[in-house]
């Protein structure tokens, strides 16, 4: 445990120093925030739009950059590096090291959600969330079906330039069907079964219901634990340390 917490404590100040992941996940998301905050004057019709949509998009985003970018990229690196390797033939485990990582980046979406929770009710006058308990189960679930992603990214690809590619590949189309370009109750009829579904689309929708003061629907729930379940498995059954 105490190496697991050594660990811990060196990756979170290599994560601070990396200014261009933070760029993305921290001020991203809270610079979306602020501009479709300040282009909403009131004067365009919003029917059809939840209050709720501009935070738990920014809350979307940054945790999906977490999840599909940030630690695909770190860990393929680490092994391209060779520095999983090395470690296996240390008394420190690898999979330490991935714990760590795990550790962090939860720690890292803690934060976003916290941020743009707390900006949006000083600064932008949001309410909020209606349902703290069932927001808390949303976002947490939310963040670890996405590092579940990642983590599988990484098992997957060798090197962390093609883990950013396809981490992208899988990025942009899932804001899509998460209603982000669309908000998911004006997405047509046909498509809006994938926002339920699919990681980001799924998460984002709980936030929403949740933040309105209702127990998201299970299938959201569901979705999030079937893919969290899911990419586990498989990382666990590709996932290489060299």
């Amino acid at each position: 445990m105490s190496q697991t917490l050594a660990l811990t404590r060196i990756e979170s100040k290599l994560f601070v120093r990396e200014w261009t992941g933070l760029f993305f996940v921290f001020v991203l998301p809270i610079g979306l925030l602020t501009i479709f905050a300040l282009m909403d004057d009131g004067s365009a019709p919003t029917d059809g739009i939840p209050a709720s949509f501009l935070p738990t998009m920014a809350i979307g985003i940054g945790i999906g950059i977490l999840g599909m970018a940030t630690l695909p990229m770190i860990l393929a690196g680490y092994r391209e590096k060779g520095i999983l390797r090395r470690m296996s033939t240390t008394p420190v485990r690898p999979v330490k090291l991935l714990v760590a990582q795990l550790l962090v980046h939860l720690a890292a979406g803690i934060v976003v959600v916290a941020l743009i929770v707390g900006l949006g009710a000083l600064v932008f006058g949001f309410e909020l969330p209606g349902s703290p308990v069932p927001f808390v189960l949303s976002a947490l679930l939310y963040t670890i079906a996405q590092l579940a992603i990642g983590v599988l990214i990484a098992g997957l690809i060798r090197t962390a330039k093609a883990a950013s590619i396809v981490g992208n590949i899988l990025f942009f189309p899932s804001m899509f069907f998460a209603g982000v370009w669309t908000p998911g109750d004006l997405m047509p009829e046909s498509l809006r079964w994938l926002r339920d579904i699919t990681p980001m689309g799924a998460g984002m929708t709980s936030l929403q219901e949740s933040w309105a003061g209702q127990w998201p629907s299970l299938i959201h729930f569901a979705a999030l634990i079937a893919v969290t379940i899911a990419c586990v498995a498989l990382a666990a059954r590709f996932f290489r340390w060299e």
